[in-house]
């Protein structure tokens, strides 16, 4: 019973703290760094949102750090969300998002890097949260959800009743891909041989799943470790090029000077099912993503965390998190 007290409470704490982290980070006049990022296939570039006074752009920096460099910017009144690089460096997919009647809307946009041209791949008559490029980068998979409320009267209002779909870059054709009006769908991945989904859902507990996209099967797997509840808390959830280990942020049991608990990084190999904590911030560590040719990730570590603001730095860090190095960006 304790532990079931124990796992409703962080639960609780965790989707009020989200709501609040996701009204700051859309508020009028919040500056800073987005809370994901990513990397080019090369190792080189980082891609990310900046937002000056609540007006957003996507910006490209090297990884080692430097001056950033401003790619694309939303229409006036909209905001930009989860870049991500395609397999060959050359298209960036993003999401763009606005208010109509005091619901949020949200479309999948992709900018082809060598020419500045942008296609907008779905109607923008949902909700669009993320995408992930297929490894061939002929498709991207993407989330979008139908409703935005709250079950709940103590709850923020937040997407709800999400599913599955493929975007054809070539024909931009787009197709629904599951049909389970989920309760919360978030972290898409896809597996380096393409035939599988991986992603993060969440009802009544965390559950990290692969969906087969050739039957339309799903496995579920669960971290084995030693996390401050029996069941773990499995955020932001990000799989490794190789396809062998998924790197994800989970609460521990000590909290900082403020009382806010804190969010470490974990390792998982997938093979069997064992978590080691690899971070020790202190902080909110949140949104891993691996390099594609070394035994490295970078991480966002939020220092606002439950505040009225975020507070977003990028670091890299070693796969087993004993070195690390904070992005030094600048803006000229």
């Amino acid at each position: 019973m304790k532990n079931v007290s124990f796992i409703s409470g962080m639960i609780l704490l965790f989707l009020i703290l989200w709501g609040a982290g996701s009204l700051a980070e859309g508020s009028a006049g919040y500056s800073g760094f987005g809370k994901s990022a990513d990397i080019s296939p090369d190792d080189e570039e980082i891609v990310f949102v900046y937002e000056h006074e609540g007006e957003s752009a996507i910006y490209t920096a090297p990884v080692s750090g430097g001056n950033a460099k401003r790619l694309a910017e939303p229409a006036e009144g909209n905001s930009i969300i989860n870049p991500a690089f395609s397999p060959d460096g050359e298209k960036i997919a993003y999401v763009e998002q606005w208010e109509e009647d005091e619901q949020p809307l949200g479309k999948l946009v992709v900018m082809d890097r060598r020419n500045g041209n942008v296609a907008q791949m779905t109607d923008g008559d949902g909700l669009v949260t993320e995408a992930a490029f297929s490894p061939d980068g002929q498709s991207l998979f993407y989330l979008e959800a139908g409703v935005h409320t709250n079950y709940s009267p103590i709850a923020t209002e937040r997407p709800h009743d999400f599913d599955i779909y493929r975007a054809n870059l070539d024909t931009e054709k787009t197709e629904q891909i599951t049909h389970k009006d989920a309760y919360d769908m978030s972290e898409l991945n896809m597996t380096p041989d393409g035939e599988a989904l991986m992603y993060r859902s969440y009802d009544g507990r965390d559950e990290l799943l692969f969906h087969s996209l050739e039957d339309g099967s799903e496995a579920a797997v669960t971290p084995i470790g030693e996390f401050a509840a029996d069941a773990p808390m499995i955020s932001s959830p990000a799989l490794s090029p190789d396809g062998e280990h998924v790197v994800f942020s989970d609460v521990v049991a000590t909290t900082n000077e403020s009382g806010t608990f804190i969010y470490e990084g974990y390792r998982m190999d997938l093979e069997t099912k064992q978590a080691e904590q690899i971070t020790s911030f202190g902080e909110h560590v949140t949104s891993p993503v691996f390099f594609n040719n070394q035994d490295k990730l970078i991480v966002t570590v939020d220092k606002g965390f439950a505040t009225a603001e975020p507070d977003y730095d990028y670091w890299v860090i070693s796969a087993d998190g004993k070195e690390r190095e904070r992005i030094q960006i600048s803006f000229p």
